[in-house]
């Protein structure tokens, strides 16, 4: 093959758009998603349906194609795949096998952030088969496999019958068994976007994610962010400083930073983080608002290239609202097209393409997409979100309206 090719790992929709960014660079780029039609498969030039999470199946398609890289930018496990890859082939990559493996074990990472005083909630980390003997935790809590994508599996249980029915669960989405419980902390939760460079940790943008908990499941499910995310000068101070040492002690450069973290007045707790872009299509808010292209400094990241992040304060209101639908098989979405003309929202964007199953027992399953507004201020904001809530529907493959028409922000 004459060109460079790419081996990008997950069909998501903002990997359709780093795909872009790779052709554009001059490679031939091959999705592998064991997805029969993901959303990025579109734009890739070549689909191969396999799982991102079998690392020899895909070393195997990188040796067979000769690839100078294979990158997930914005998927967790698709990321620690990557690494290996990369690594055992002698390719380059934006850290080692070993460090990743450790960032995507939530134990880990949770220990680690105590031992550099990094403020976080108490936690009980349980191994594969690991029984609960004590829990010396304050009620409600909050149930997670330790090394799954986004909120799969994450629960909040009021009590210890609930904790163990959730537990249960959670060891079950798990890759290896392992869980995490931990404190429920109060506050509003916001996503940090940074990028280390020359042991420098940049934040590019914070925004807030408005979420429920909601159904017998007591599922997690964010359906928008607003940015930027309002808050004191001492809860930004205490912010920085936490993304500051994250960096330091897992030993992160040049690479993009994704932080997790509630905010209750003056008082932070740290969630998660992952070296990555933030999902979704924060890649598109973050240009749009900041002009740092978080994409291309991904891609430089993979492949070793220092990045020196150029960017300006947000300079609009800018929410991402995700459209979620009732269970049932996706079709088609009308009228998104006329509201783009229209100046109404900025942009739609697919996490379901036609033929997905569109479910209700995880925060990802139910989302058909998301669409984009920015505004200079809160009111003009709020009325462009409802009046694009009320003029678009969703379908299913019976022609049967299943857009949520309830789930949206109306209020901050």
């Amino acid at each position: 093959m004459d060109k460079k090719v790419a081996v990008v790992l997950g069909g998501t929709n903002p990997h359709a758009e780093l795909t872009r960014r790779l052709q554009k660079r001059g490679y031939y780029v091959i999705l592998v998603d064991y997805l029969d039609n993901p959303p990025a498969k579109a734009a890739a030039d070549l689909h191969i349906q396999e799982s991102t999470m079998d690392m020899e199946t895909v070393c195997r398609i990188a040796e067979k194609y000769r690839a100078q890289t294979v990158i997930s930018a914005c998927v967790d496990q698709a990321n620690l795949t990557a690494c290996y890859v990369d690594e055992k082939l002698g390719l380059p990559y934006p850290y080692s096998y070993e460090l990743a493996s450790k960032i995507t074990n939530k134990g880990f990472m949770k220990q680690k952030m105590f031992e550099y005083g990094i403020p976080t909630s108490r936690y009980i980390y349980l191994e594969k088969d690991q029984e609960l003997t004590d829990v010396d935790l304050k009620y409600p809590v909050m149930v997670k496999p330790a090394d799954s994508c986004a909120s799969s599996g994450v629960k909040k249980a009021v009590d210890k019958k609930e904790m163990l029915k959730y537990l249960a669960e959670a060891r079950k989405i798990s890759r290896n068994g392992r869980t995490i419980v931990e404190e429920f902390a109060d506050g509003f939760e916001v996503s940090v976007y940074a990028f280390v460079s020359e042991k420098k940790t940049h934040i590019i943008m914070i925004s807030q994610r408005m979420s429920v908990i909601e159904g017998e499941e007591q599922v997690l499910k964010c359906y928008a962010t607003l940015a930027p995310a309002v808050m004191s000068e001492t809860a930004l101070s205490k912010i920085e400083a936490s993304v500051e040492k994250i960096a330091e002690a897992f030993g992160l450069n040049n690479t993009p930073l994704h932080v997790q973290i509630l905010i209750n007045g003056d008082d932070i707790s740290v969630i998660e983080f992952a070296p990555r872009v933030g999902g979704g299509i924060s890649f598109q808010t973050i240009l749009d608002n900041t002009e740092f292209d978080i994409l291309e400094a991904a891609i430089d990241s993979y492949l070793q290239v220092p990045v020196v992040p150029h960017y300006v304060a947000p300079k609009y209101l800018y929410t991402v609202n995700l459209i979620y639908g009732y269970p049932g098989v996706f079709d088609h979405l009308e009228g998104a097209e006329a509201l783009v003309e229209e100046g109404i929202i900025e942009s739609i964007h697919f996490h379901k393409t036609k033929g997905m199953q569109v479910t209700d027992d995880r925060a990802s399953g139910g989302r058909i997409g998301a669409f984009l507004v920015k505004a200079e201020d809160k009111d003009t904001l709020l009325y462009k979100i409802a009046l694009a809530m009320e003029r678009m529907q969703a379908f299913d493959v019976n022609g049967s309206p299943m857009m949520r028409k309830d789930l949206y922000l109306k209020e901050f």
